[in-house]
């Protein structure tokens, strides 16, 4: 069985504050407000939209997705689902959802963890503007 791997590039930013309770969220804005407090990145290198054809058909099945934030030496990890009705039309910004809300910025559903959940270690060096990695993994 193979797997699908997509590796989103992105910056932390002053105004991280990842406290959300419920989504989590990357967006290819350069800039964030203080009252955006999903974000964990910023300058991403994809958006939903941009996502390989691949990815986005194995994510349109109810699958598990494995999602990695690397920053430094430091790494958390979680999971959601895909959905078949998940449409990654939007050009912008990617959320993780601990709901089943679809809308174009959704990339995975019953996420396992938001903002709030991330190692807050990590949500320090983002707050200085360390670069990020975000790995998507599926299994076809």
């Amino acid at each position: 069985m193979g797997m699908v791997i997509e590796k989103v590039h992105g910056m932390g930013h002053r105004n991280i504050r990842a406290t959300h309770p419920t989504t989590l969220a990357i967006t290819r804005d350069l800039e964030i407000g203080k009252t955006g407090d999903c974000f964990l990145l910023v300058s991403a290198d994809k958006s939903p939209r941009m996502l390989s054809e691949e990815f986005k058909n194995a994510a349109r099945r109810p699958v598990k997705i494995f999602v990695k934030v690397i920053v430094g030496e430091l790494m958390d990890e979680f999971y959601c689902y895909g959905d078949p009705a998940l449409t990654f039309k939007d050009d912008s910004t990617m959320v993780f959802r601990k709901s089943t809300y679809i809308c174009d910025k959704t990339v995975g559903i019953k996420s396992s963890k938001s903002a709030i959940d991330i190692d807050r270690r990590i949500v320090e060096k983002l707050k200085k503007g360390f670069e990020a990695t975000v790995e998507l993994m599926v299994n076809l």
